[in-house]
C-alpha cells in the first residue's frame, strides 16, 4: 500500500470520527453476520479476587515492538504481549483505519491501564493481569481466518497461562 492510500486511510477516519452518518453508513457495509445471541459466561469469581487483562484492538504495543502491518490492505492479524508494569509512556498506537489522536495524547482512551490499576489500588479488582494483549481491528480475508484459526487461540492461551479470570476488551 502505498503512501496515497494510507493518506486516504487516514482522511476517512477522521471524517467516520467526525460524521457518525457516515461512519454507521460504513458499519452497515462492512458486517458480514448479524447475530442476535449475546456470547455469556456465568462468573466463577468475585472481581475483588480475580485478575483481569485488557485486550485492545487499538493497535496499542510497545513502543520497541514491531508496529502492525500497514501495508496490507488485510490488516495484521498478530498481536502483542504488553507488560502489565508497563508505564504509559512506553506504549504507540499504528492503526490507520480510526483516529486516534485523542488516543495518542491519552492512551486510556483505548487502553484504560490506569483505571484498571486504580480499580486494583481501591481493591475493587483483585490484581491487574501479567500481561495485556494489542491487535489491530480491521482485519480482512486471509488475515481473518488467521485471526480466527491462529491469533484468538494464541491469545487466549497466554491468558489462561496468566491464570487470567477476566478480559476487557477495548476496541479502537
Amino acid at each position: 500500500m502505498g503512501g496515497l492510500e494510507r493518506s486516504w486511510h487516514r482522511v476517512l477516519a477522521v471524517l467516520y470520527g467526525r460524521l457518525p452518518l457516515l461512519s454507521a453508513r460504513a458499519a452497515r457495509a462492512w458486517t458480514s453476520e448479524e447475530s442476535t445471541e449475546i456470547p455469556w459466561s456465568p462468573a466463577r469469581i468475585q472481581l475483588r479476587e480475580a485478575s483481569v487483562a485488557l485486550v485492545t484492538s487499538a493497535g496499542v504495543h510497545l513502543k520497541h515492538d514491531q508496529r502492525f502491518d500497514m501495508e496490507n490492505p488485510e490488516g495484521d492479524a498478530s498481536f502483542r504481549a504488553i507488560p502489565g508494569d508497563t508505564a504509559l509512556r512506553d506504549l504507540m498506537i499504528t492503526h490507520d483505519y480510526y483516529d486516534h489522536r485523542a488516543a495518542d495524547r491519552d492512551v486510556n482512551c483505548v487502553f484504560p491501564l490506569e483505571r484498571l490499576r486504580e480499580l486494583a489500588g481501591a481493591r475493587m479488582i483483585g490484581r491487574v493481569a501479567a500481561r495485556f494483549i494489542g491487535t489491530m481491528g480491521h482485519i480482512l480475508g486471509a488475515q481473518e481466518r488467521r485471526l480466527v484459526t491462529e491469533t484468538a487461540p494464541g491469545i487466549a492461551r497466554l491468558l489462561v497461562a496468566d491464570g487470567v479470570d477476566y478480559v476487557i476488551a477495548a476496541p479502537g
